[in-house]
């Protein structure tokens, strides 16, 4: 078995386990919403990327199906971005700030090792700034999706309470 499927298992299994272990148990419902939210906009900006040969994935789980890495653009990245908004602390817009750039600049770090000891991503017409940006404005847009979705939470439990 090569180091790419050992990359690839390994982020199944910590990300199962990091699901399971490491979610609150009162935001199991807004992680899933969030990884929902984050994977719909991370695959289509992968699918946009590969398209104009910017990103290359050699190896894949479906390479018929499509070209994109299927752990890293549905499963991984979308679970951290649940597990951002999660942890993510409720206070002055520059702490919430420097929070998402650690968090982008950690992925960030790990996409440069999956670029320069596997074979998983290839930047072809890309750098990896570009994969900071990228992940910045999606995992932002994803929390503005997020708060907007969840802003009415008590309106939506009274709403529960009349109804019984």
């Amino acid at each position: 078995m090569s180091v790419d499927y050992v990359y690839l298992i390994l982020m199944w299994v910590i990300g199962i386990i990091a699901y399971l272990f490491l979610t609150p148990k009162n935001h199991y419902r807004k992680l899933l919403f969030t990884l929902l939210v984050c994977q719909a906009f991370l695959w289509l900006n992968s699918l946009i990327h590969v398209e104009f040969n910017l990103l290359a994935f050699p190896v894949r789980e479906f390479p018929k199906a499509t070209g994109l890495l299927f752990t890293t653009e549905f499963f991984f990245y979308p679970l951290l971005c649940g597990f951002y908004i999660a942890y993510e602390p409720k206070r002055s817009i520059m702490v919430r700030l420097i929070y998402l750039s650690i968090w982008i600049s950690a992925f960030t770090l790990y996409d440069l090792i999956l670029v320069n000891y596997t074979n998983l991503v290839e930047y072809v017409h890309y750098a990896w700034y570009f994969t900071w940006i990228d992940l910045f404005c999606i995992f932002a847009v994803t929390n503005v999706v997020y708060q907007w979705f969840f802003k009415d939470k008590e309106h939506f439990r009274t709403d529960r309470e009349a109804a019984k």
